[in-house]
This record gives structure tokens, sequence and C-alpha cells, in this order.
């Protein structure tokens, strides 16, 4: 008998079985998606049934315990009973360069080498959709529902049809564009992470100027991120004259900060906090996203997933709205945190059904 893969259920209507999961049939065509870090990678199969795509529970594999994508990709076919596919997208951090079955995304700090190629050998599937990770989850949007997100401030509507804006901090900061076009939607991929980081008071100025005297160009993604909030810390240790020690992990800093045990690291997540909100500011004015900002990433809606008290929402949206002369344009733009752990994933589902 052909093996059946059981997924949750997100949508009532779905095909169940008797515990309520959704049955991907056999013989029915799955969509592959792949969604490739730096330390691990999750592959998942999802269906499309009247226009809902539903996804089962990703399968996480370490990246250090395969040498290359396709050996890892083979075992992950091979343990699902090689189905039938219909479609297969994959993302990963970083910039696609080359087009078509040239395409490829050169990771920093991974050693596999991601290509469409590699997708289409292992899979035989001829046009495999291979994107940056941030433009997976900008494709999700359109899909996610109200329980999947948590607004930033009271609830505010966004245009329909208006640009969306997508950032969120983690090892780095991505940053994305999702616009529509006619029914398509269309997601304009970029390194917004390495724009320059701008101070907005006297603190934030002398802590810029600490870490120019290190590094010279200083990006956002030099304090927005989990290495980032590290060397915010490391910045405010100095200034304060404190002595040099071992530095706390990114994860360290924030129980310290949510504990309110130690000042530094209180310092440290406010700064994140402020200038996040900064960032996304920037990010809606120059967009024109009227249809909302979205916050990605594994530090924020970890954050907020441990419970209230460490992202300062209040924070975050005053310094999202201080723009001077456009202070009222920005009220009106809804802020919301991704809750949905598998949503890059899901955008990859839509990318995997869509034809190119």
């Amino acid at each position: 008998m052909a093996r059946r893969l059981h997924v949750d259920a997100r949508d009532r209507n779905a095909t169940t079985d008797d515990l309520g999961r959704i049955v991907i049939l056999p013989g029915e065509a799955s969509l592959l998606v792949a969604d490739i870090g730096g330390t691990n990678a999750r592959f998942a199969l999802a269906v499309a049934r009247d226009g809902v795509i539903e996804l089962s529970q990703p399968t996480i594999f370490q990246t250090a315990d395969y040498a290359r994508l396709d050996l890892a990709l083979t075992r992950f076919l091979d343990e699902a009973g090689r189905p039938a596919l219909a479609g297969v997208a994959a993302c990963a951090a970083g910039p696609v360069q080359g087009e078509g079955g040239a395409a490829h995304i050169a990771m920093t700090n991974c050693p596999w080498d991601v290509t469409a190629a590699t997708l289409t050998s292992v899979t035989g599937m001829a046009k495999p959709r291979l994107m940056n990770d941030f433009a997976a989850l900008a494709l999700s949007i359109p899909a996610l529902t109200e329980r999947d997100l948590h607004s930033v401030g009271p609830l505010r509507k966004g245009v329909a049809g208006a640009p969306v804006g997508i950032l969120g901090a983690g090892t780095g900061l991505g940053v994305s564009t999702l616009v529509f076009d006619g029914g398509r939607d269309i997601v304009v991929a970029g390194e917004g992470g390495h724009v320059d980081l701008a101070p907005s008071d006297a603190r934030e100025a002398l802590v810029l100027q600490h870490l120019q005297g290190i590094y010279g160009h200083v990006s956002v993604e030099r304090v927005l991120s989990g290495p980032g909030l590290v060397t915010l810390y490391g910045a405010l240790a100095a200034l304060s004259g404190a002595a040099a020690g071992p530095s706390p992990s990114p994860a360290e800093i924030a129980a310290r900060a949510r504990a309110g045990t130690c000042p530094l690291s209180v310092e440290a997540v406010r700064l994140f906090c402020g200038w996040l909100g900064a960032v996304a500011g920037d990010l809606a004015l120059t967009v024109g996203a009227r249809g909302g900002i979205y916050i990605g990433g594994g530090i924020v809606p970890g954050w907020l997933a441990a419970g209230p008290g460490l992202f300062d929402e209040t924070l975050f949206r005053a310094r999202f709205e201080a723009k001077g002369r456009f202070d009222a344009y920005l009220a009106d733009i809804p802020v919301f945190v991704i809750g949905r752990t598998d949503a890059a994933l899901l955008g990859l589902a839509r990318a995997a059904q869509a034809p190119l």
C-alpha cells in the first residue's frame, strides 16, 4: 500500500483522517519546498486544494550532517516515498545569481551549492523555483490569516493592492517588497539590510561613532540581527567603561533584559527595538508600503512567542512613525509580526504552483 503523509490541518474544509490531519492521497501530486539556512534545512510537501495550500510538518536536517544539498534532498524524498511532484521551490539566504537552470545562491555560512540545477537533477522537475528567503516570506503574506499575525500597536487596515514591506532580523537582516499587478504577486528582493545606520539622538550617535571606529561602514544589519545584538551590548559596555569580558549570546542578552538583571542588556534590547522601528519606517516610506509592514526573522517573533515584556511595541511604533512631515502618513500603516513559523515554506508552495 502506498505511503500516506499526514500534515496538520489549517482549514476546516480540507480532507482529513480520523485524527483531523490533512491526508496527501496516494497518486496526488505534491509541491516540494525547501528552506535552507546556514545551520538547518527544512523540507516539506504541500498540496493545493480549492485555492488553499496545506503544508506537511517540515523535516529538519542539520546542514553539517550532509556534504551537499542533493544528499539531504534525496534522503527526504526517499523517506517520503518518492511522491509525484507538481512543482519544486527552494529558498536560501542571499541574492539569486544567474537565471533559469543557471540560477544559484552563494551562501556565506553554509558549504552547500544551492542551485536550480541540483533541484532539477534530484527531483526531475525542469523548472524549479529558487529565491531569496525573504522573497519566499513575502509570497506568504497574501495567504496568512489573522491568527498568523500579531498587530504592533492598535490594529490598522492596510490599503488593498498597495505595496507591502517585509523585514526581519535573525542571523542577518532580511528585507523585501511585495507588489501586486493584475492579480499577480511580484516580489522585489533586495539587500536592504546593508543600508547605512542612522542615529536619532545623542546616545545612538555615540554608539554609531564607536562602531564606525571598529568597522568603518556600519549597516543596519550590523546592529539589527542576532550578532548585532551582541555588537550593541559590546558597544554599550565599552562606552560605560566596563572591563572587557566574554560576550553574552543573543539569547543570554534577551533573557537578562527580560529579567531586568543587566542594565547593558536592557539598553541593548531597547536600542534594537527603536532602531528596528526606524528602519521599518524608512522601508515603508521608500516603497510606499501602505499595504503594511510585516516583521519576520527569528528574533522578534521569538521574543513575542516567549511572552510580553521584551519587544517594546510602543517604542517601535513611535520610532516607526517619527518621520517629521510624514508622521501622519506612517500612522495609518499597519505593522504585523508574523507568528507562523512555516511562513517561508508557505510562500515557496505558492511559488511552486505558479507558472514561470
